[in-house]
């Protein structure tokens, strides 16, 4: 399926994470800064995000997720005022090819986002959010209905994010960045039962969709698949609060293939969303 075809048109009413106000201010407190580029219609505009490196005052420039061409002249312009010395575009959609090339930008082997996810309508009833379910997600979620849905602090969050994780976390600074950025908008839920954490989600809402950001699940989670109760209540939780989308942030795709994806990919199938493309991460130097 082409992005720039449906995910694209979708698009005008649903907000993408990397261009949404909370998730700018969380940026922000980073200390990095966030800048605004006019689209090349001199309508819109979109937000990137520019990266110190570190030497000689350098920096690197991000525009992730916008749904228009930027206007290059003025893409330029900031570029040479910050100093960027390498920049990335990752686009919701591309207009026109041509002006890519023309600026000098050309497809990366190396995405800094994932090129293709699964997205659910939650404008549907949940009579038929369940029926998209394949049987093995339906008969998991049912095996684990005593299963506790809860949200927690983000510190609570990190403890057993990282008892879960052999490899990478967030530091407890970011995940508290991340709930004071985005207020009630960022919900650290995990599925508990007879005092034993199973899994965890964090879940970031922009004003209509529903992003499952990180995650992860423990001992007992893998034993008993709870995940699947545990995402199936974000999901009905997003559709109560009449969000209209729900992003299941990345999955494997064959164009960038990364073997390890293909796990998870499976698992978020599983509840029947849409597969979407992007078309992929254009980079030039200078």
């Amino acid at each position: 399926m082409d992005y720039s075809e449906t995910y694209g048109c979708i698009s005008k009413v649903m907000e993408d994470l990397r261009q949404n106000n909370e998730w700018a201010r969380c940026i922000e407190n980073k200390g990095w800064k966030v800048v605004t580029i006019p689209a090349t219609d001199r309508i819109h505009s979109m937000k990137a995000i520019i990266l110190p490196l570190g030497i000689f005052s350098l920096a690197m420039l991000k525009l992730q997720r916008s749904a228009y061409d930027p206007d290059w002249n003025e893409l330029k312009k900031i570029k040479k005022k910050f100093r960027v010395v390498s920049s990335v575009i990752e686009p919701l959609k591309v207009q026109d090819p041509l002006g890519y090339k023309m600026a000098g930008y050309k497809v990366t082997n190396f995405p800094y986002l994932a090129t293709a996810s699964v997205v659910l309508d939650l404008s549907k009833s949940v009579e038929e959010l369940w029926s998209n379910l394949s049987e093995n997600a339906k008969r998991m979620i049912n095996k684990n209905k005593k299963l506790e849905t809860v949200e927690v602090s983000p510190k609570v969050f990190l403890k057993h994010w990282k008892e879960s994780s052999k490899i990478w976390t967030l530091k407890v600074s970011e995940l508290e960045s991340m709930k004071n950025s985005f207020d009630n908008k960022a919900n650290f839920i995990v599925g508990l039962e007879n005092g034993e954490y199973h899994s965890g989600i964090l879940i970031l809402k922009t004003k209509d969709t529903a992003n499952y950001y990180h995650t992860w699940t423990s001992k007992h989670g893998r034993v008993s698949g709870a995940h699947y109760k545990l995402v199936w209540d974000s999901i009905l939780q997003a559709k109560k609060e009449g969000l209209m989308f729900y992003d299941f942030e990345g999955i494997y795709d064959s164009r960038w293939p990364q073997k390890k994806w293909k796990g998870f990919t499976e698992f978020k199938k599983k509840f029947g969303g849409e597969v979407v493309q992007f078309p992929g991460s254009y980079f030039r130097w200078l």
